[in-house]
């Protein structure tokens, strides 16, 4: 398998788990050896979940007070 973020090799991983949703203490993971990117289950099923804005519905910026440009008297 290779890494998403960098092409890199992974590995498998053991490693410790507060009590997750199966109640195991443990699970495995993949981590690259180049940049340490860690993807268990969870991370993949949400990548795959995971939605996208639609082309064209991009949210308008707001007007923010903090941003306005104030002039002063000359």
């Amino acid at each position: 398998m290779n890494c998403q973020r960098c092409a890199g090799l992974m590995h498998w991983l053991t490693i410790g788990d507060h009590l997750n949703e199966s109640g195991q203490l443990w699970s495995t993971a993949w981590q690259c050896y180049n940049c340490g990117e860690i993807v268990d289950s969870l991370i993949m099923e949400n990548r795959v979940n995971e939605t996208r804005p639609k082309a064209g519905k991009a949210r308008l910026k707001t007007f923010s007070p903090s941003r306005q440009v104030v002039q002063g008297n000359a």
